[in-house]
């Protein structure tokens, strides 16, 4: 026997030693979202509740022994960054990813997602063009059009009739379809959309002119179709003007940065949430409390609908482990999976919805009408 020979008898049983007796592999879940730049807000509170979900799971055990690994990675709120991403995730083997955050990424993402067949939860993608599709992307929020038929009725029960809007064209696939849908169901109740100011063009369009057009529009109501951030900065050019109609945020903009950045602009806007800040179920009570805590913050719409996503993915990844069915199909025939707030299924084409919640701010807080 040589000497290399008489190696190999030594050393490769030791190395299958070691393979039979290491850790179980990773299971690798991809998260992607906004998290740079302004309104980078809602994709930081999906993350910070994805990290929570994944310890949770992590410290009961994995998925069947195996432990969760999350893969962040910054969308830059592109759709063509977004498809880049997923190819990358693809490359590094992950089972599912968790998100985007806004539906022009999920419209870039989508033809990746499809190709390479990698299960997709968004938690708060709404676009029209995104739901009841049989793809491999699954939402876990309302549509543009459940929301848009909510905020129609409720200005008509406040008797309002001509609604001016101002729509943000960095995330189109979002801000037209629910402009779209608001105006056909306005429509319906007598209401009149009056004018609709695009902003966000390009990058030298500011908020002063958005704030004047909406302004001269004589309408009874100003609704701002755009993210916390950049709603804020609209109501304060409004309120700079010294005008005092009534300002109203579609369901985008009801984060806590809308809150930090307007101040008392803000203040009397109102927002559609979907989901009750005062629910008083003890694990979601108990979720708030440990939010906060661990990153002194109250969580938003983005961190309760990610830690739900979170919670059908596991659910799908362990009856997958457990069978062997595909994970699209897993999740499909789940049912009636505790949510944070409400129980959480899934339709035939992968989409759920949530509650909605019309609130006002009041002193600094979401309040609820």
């Amino acid at each position: 026997m040589s000497r290399f020979t008489y190696l190999k008898t030594i050393v490769l049983p030791a190395v299958l030693m070691l393979t039979g007796c290491g850790d179980p592999e990773p299971v690798k879940i991809g998260f992607i979202a906004g998290l740079s730049g302004a309104g980078a807000d809602t994709g930081l509170a999906a993350r910070n509740a994805l990290i929570m979900a994944i310890d949770d799971v992590n410290e009961h055990g994995g998925i069947n022994g195996h432990p969760v690994e999350l893969i962040i990675r910054d969308d830059e709120k592109s759709g063509t960054v977004g498809y880049q991403r997923v190819k990358e995730f693809h490359e590094l083997g992950v089972s599912a990813i968790i998100g985007p955050i806004i539906s022009s990424v999920g419209s870039g993402m989508l033809p990746a997602i499809n190709e390479h067949k990698i299960v997709t939860i968004s938690p708060t993608v709404s676009a029209m063009e995104l739901s009841n599709k049989d793809d491999y992307l699954f939402r876990m929020s309302s549509t543009n059009r459940d929301n848009a038929r909510a905020y129609a009725q409720h200005q008509h029960d406040l008797g309002r009739r001509k609604i001016a809007l101002a729509l943000d064209r960095s995330n189109a696939a979002f801000t037209e379809s629910w402009a779209n849908e608001f105006e056909q169901f306005f429509a319906q109740g007598g209401g009149i959309v009056v004018n609709r100011v695009s902003f966000n063009d390009d990058e030298k369009t500011g908020f002063s002119n958005p704030a004047r057009q909406l302004l001269t529009s004589g309408a009874d109501a100003l609704l701002l179709v755009a993210n916390g951030f950049d709603s804020a900065q609209l109501a304060l050019q409004i309120r700079k003007s010294g005008s005092t109609l009534p300002i109203i945020a579609a369901e985008w903009a009801a984060s806590e940065e809308l809150i930090a950045m307007g101040g008392k602009s803000v203040e009397g806007m109102e927002v559609l949430e979907s989901y009750d800040r005062n629910h008083q179920a003890p694990h979601f009570r108990n979720f708030v409390t440990s939010y906060q805590q661990r990153f002194n913050v109250h969580p938003g719409y983005a961190s309760i609908a990610t830690h739900d996503a979170a919670t059908m993915l596991f659910a799908g990844l362990k009856h997958q482990a457990q069978d062997g069915t595909p994970l699209k199909e897993a999740l499909l025939r789940l049912r009636e999976i505790q949510g944070l707030q409400h129980l959480l299924t899934f339709n035939e084409y992968g989409d759920s919805g949530g509650q909605s919640v019309h609130v006002i701010i009041q002193d600094g807080q979401f309040v609820i009408q």
